[in-house]
């Protein structure tokens, strides 16, 4: 792969996830348009291989005993990070979870379009303190190929990885894209009292971990309400006064 590519990093350690990748593929071409060069690198810790006509490579990497999800998911990246520097010939690459989906097909061409020389990562900016990640970039983001270098010296095995380094907007604004516009995060968009909601122009979205957002962007069934992006655009930002300023008493927008 030329050096302009994408690497997409799908590690799985649970059939579960086996699985999720397996539907995305399945279904590569009605979710993804790529004009520029990519290559799919799959990180086995179950010791079965996933089989796709798409450019792969396989790599495997045993969990070690003992540790709880959270942990193997941190020492993997950092092996993948470590791997992808030292190994891998890339513009940049991106760690594909399963729960991730693009819901757009020019979503990966679209962002590839935001990446800039400066930037060591592209992701979702957190706004607000849910686990510690306020200013932090979720991890299933766009890192630069030698991300770990840049990162090494803030990186804690004992924290999830993506808590280990702190953007602040203005000091570090060089370093990273912020994608929020096109770019649902579940775990902070949504609430009983507000669910998850879509908009025309979000490209990718993490965190819905049953096949209903699948089901939707393939147009089988409409699990979720669409809203205009000024609309999501306004409730987020309601939402992160509320959580970081008390402002708990103010109705959420309405549509």
């Amino acid at each position: 792969m030329k050096r302009n590519g994408i690497l997409f990093v799908m590690a799985y350690h649970s059939r579960r996830e086996f699985d999720q990748y397996r539907r995305i593929l399945d279904h590569w071409e009605e979710l993804v348009e790529m004009n520029s060069p990519f290559r799919i690198l799959f990180v086995d810790s179950i010791g079965e291989k996933i089989r796709t006509h798409l450019p792969h490579d396989t790599i495997e990497y045993a969990d070690p005993p003992g540790l709880r999800r959270h942990q193997c998911i941190n020492l993997k990246w950092a092996f993948v990070a470590r791997h992808v520097e030292e190994a891998r010939d890339c513009a940049l690459w991106f760690w594909w979870e399963a729960d991730a989906l693009p819901v757009r097909r020019d979503c990966f061409e679209f962002f590839k379009g935001l990446w800039r020389g400066s930037h060591r990562i592209m992701g979702y900016h957190v706004k607000d303190d849910m686990w510690g990640m306020r200013h932090r970039i979720n991890g299933v983001a766009f890192y630069a190929r030698d991300y770990w270098s840049y990162f090494q010296p803030s990186y804690d095995p004992a924290k999830t990885f993506d808590t280990c380094k702190r953007f602040d907007p203005r000091a570090d604004r060089a370093h990273f894209a912020e994608l929020n516009r096109w770019y649902g995060l579940v775990f902070h968009e949504k609430s009983s009292r507000r669910p998850f909601i879509l908009s025309p122009g979000l490209r990718l979205v993490h965190g819905i971990k049953d096949e209903s957002l699948l089901e939707h962007v393939l147009g089988r069934h409409r699990h979720f309400p669409v809203r205009s992006d000024a609309y999501r655009a306004v409730r987020n930002r309601y939402r992160w006064l509320a959580a970081n300023w008390g402002l708990k008493n103010i109705p959420p927008p309405e549509r």
